[in-house]
């Protein structure tokens, strides 16, 4: 049964160019996303800031979008209140949770595809940069941290970050595409043009955004403009728009990357679509783990230290990979076993040296990654997950009681695990005091 609801509709069918396939599997496909593809999504909010300011003004008729913002500006301190007013907008949208995830819809979509690494936009937010990782690039200093590994998100019209370089009013667009023409953000927009295949995302066609970006590419490029694809539901834009070498696909931005998804994952380029809301909560759980095992007293039961860097090891590795997942790296096939393997190389080194407080904390990192690439597989290894450890333990601790059982056994042993830990503590612990391994 197919779903009418407002965000399913607009996920029309549609024959994906084998070009945008081979282009992004080599790297060398660039979005180019409007204001569509964010806040200014019918589904966001009732009212477009279009909308909102030329009810402000009280006018009739139809005019571009920097025409209006041009007026808006001229009223008393109009410029400043502009400002406010997008600031504003976005801090609202932020307030509801609801409103923002509505907004990245198409960020979230395009986090784990790691092949796309560059962005063009002409929008004011950051959610680029919140929910794909990518570096913003918006003043011609900012190329100073450009290479080819990061995702990076050219901003042509400035970012709320920095209001100082919001393009919003005519004038701002003359300055802009000035800059654009001249400066070094422009060349390596030429640049991109001659060399990657273009999307373009999110513009309401017909506009004057769109139509400036259309004319800046027939001017700079001359004869040879590029080929395009269009992404847009305007089902009319043919009698619209004048660019002649483009290919329209009427479907939503947000399918559009779904669909590119799906082919990826089906050619075995995107790996494990980890579920992160199941990684959270494991995460808390290690977290109540981990509480529990730091009220045993160590001067008592010197080897629970092992425990707790172990479990400070899983929880990293869990903490990590909810605060990177979004540039899609833990989507690339054989990118967490390849840490894997680094990190045992760590925990060998460790035993040979008798370190085994680090040896702990880097079989919990281990773990944690090996729950992170399970769950891409089966979310009930959440319950055969080891959240306790002891070196020397001859048992499963498969229970807190059977943990303690082998915590005193352990701690009347000699070994040289029991000796390690007790060196490490000694003059260092004092009753209510929690041991704990930083992320090195």
């Amino acid at each position: 049964m197919n779903c009418k609801c407002d965000i399913c509709k607009n996920n029309k069918s549609f024959n994906l160019p084998n070009e945008i396939v081979e282009a992004t599997i080599k790297g060398n496909l660039v979005l180019f996303c409007g204001a569509g593809i964010s806040t200014e999504g019918k589904n966001v909010l009732p009212v477009s800031f279009y909308e909102l300011i030329k009810n402000e003004l009280n006018l009739d008729g139809k005019y571009h979008f920097c025409e209006l913002m041009q007026q808006y500006c001229q009223r008393p301190n109009g410029r400043k209140k502009l400002l406010n007013k997008i600031r504003e907008r976005f801090q609202y949208i932020h307030s509801f949770p609801e409103l923002e995830r509505q907004a990245t819809r198409f960020h979230d979509e395009l986090s784990s595809i790691y092949l796309i690494r560059t962005i063009i936009t002409t929008n004011w937010d950051t959610y680029f940069e919140e929910h794909c990782g990518a570096i913003p690039i918006v003043i011609p200093e900012d190329f100073a941290f450009w290479d080819e590994l990061s995702r990076f998100v050219i901003k042509i019209h400035g970012s709320i970050n920095n209001l100082s370089s919001i393009v919003a009013t005519s004038d701002d667009y003359e300055k802009c595409y000035d800059k654009l023409q001249n400066g070094i953000i422009g060349a390596t927009l030429k640049n991109i043009l001659c060399t990657k295949t273009i999307v373009f995302i999110g513009f309401s066609f017909g506009d004057n955004d769109f139509s400036r970006i259309m004319n800046y590419l027939r001017d700079e490029m001359e004869g040879l403009y590029p080929h395009i694809y269009i992404v847009t539901l305007d089902e009319n834009i043919n009698k619209r728009i004048k660019y002649d070498k483009c290919t329209i696909i009427i479907t939503s931005g947000t399918n559009f990357l779904h669909q590119l998804k799906k082919i990826l994952i089906s050619k075995s380029l995107i790996v494990n679509s980890y579920d992160v809301v199941s990684v959270d909560n494991a995460l808390n759980m290690v977290k109540d783990w981990h509480e529990k095992v730091s009220n045993i007293d160590l001067n008592k039961y010197p080897c629970v230290a092992y425990t707790l860097a172990y479990q400070d090891g899983v929880i990293h590795a869990l903490e990590r990979f909810i605060g990177n997942n979004k540039t899609g790296d833990y989507n690339r096939p054989g990118y967490v076993s390849n840490i894997i393997r680094e990190y045992k190389k760590c925990v060998e080194q460790c035993y040979e040296n008798e370190n085994y407080w680090d040896m702990s904390y880097y079989e919990g990192y281990i773990n944690g990654l090996v729950l992170i690439e399970a769950f891409g597989e089966n979310l009930s290894v959440i319950n055969d997950f080891p959240f306790l450890f002891l070196p020397s333990a001859k048992n499963v601790l498969a229970s807190f009681d059977i943990y303690i059982k082998e915590l005193k056994q352990v701690t009347n042993l000699n070994d040289k695990f029991n000796r390690y830990a007790k060196k490490i503590l000694k003059g260092k612990v004092e009753k209510g005091i929690v041991v704990h391994h930083p992320p090195f």
